[in-house]
């Protein structure tokens, strides 16, 4: 995944695809769990506007690389990935007129079918996450709610 061509993905003038290529390899170099986190948040803000509540077309491949760090990196980074994930569920909506991605398999996506198909692809892995006896390192009922909402779907709840 860090092969990522950040800059091939269009974004408003204020989406940065070096930050979002930085936070990558900081990821990649990345030595402990709190460096780890550090990026994927770093990551988190790059491919979203946060205060607006919106998201960036290179969110959708920041999804995979969030769910990566559920399946292989508990505590720190497990945590941040998931919050990022939880955060955007049905609270977070494209940024007006960034409502695509051009998914190199599935050519053009709406951005949160996008990021949807993407947690529902890796749902045995977060089951396995979920039903790890060791609790998922603390991270069980965040794992269950993203399994919820998944279920749920993507409302965008009114007020």
């Amino acid at each position: 995944m860090d092969h990522m061509d950040w800059d091939r993905i269009p974004g408003p003038t204020w989406y940065l695809p070096e930050a979002a290529r930085a936070a990558m390899e900081a990821l990649t170099r990345s030595v402990d769990a709190r460096q780890a986190a550090r990026a994927l948040a770093d990551l988190r803000y790059a491919v979203t506007n946060d205060h607006a509540g919106t998201l960036y077309p290179a969110a959708v491949p920041a999804a995979s690389v969030l769910l990566e760090a559920i399946g292989e990196r508990p505590g720190p980074p497990r945590q941040e990935a998931l919050n990022a994930l939880l955060d955007w569920w049905g609270c977070f909506c494209p940024e007006p007129g960034f409502g695509t991605y051009e998914d190199p398999s599935a050519g053009s996506v709406g951005l949160i079918e996008g990021i949807v198909r993407r947690v529902r692809d890796a749902t045995d892995m977060l089951h396995r996450v979920a039903d790890d006896p060791s609790g998922g390192g603390g991270h069980r009922p965040g794992v269950r709610l993203l399994l919820a909402r998944l279920d749920e779907g993507w409302n965008m709840e009114a007020g």
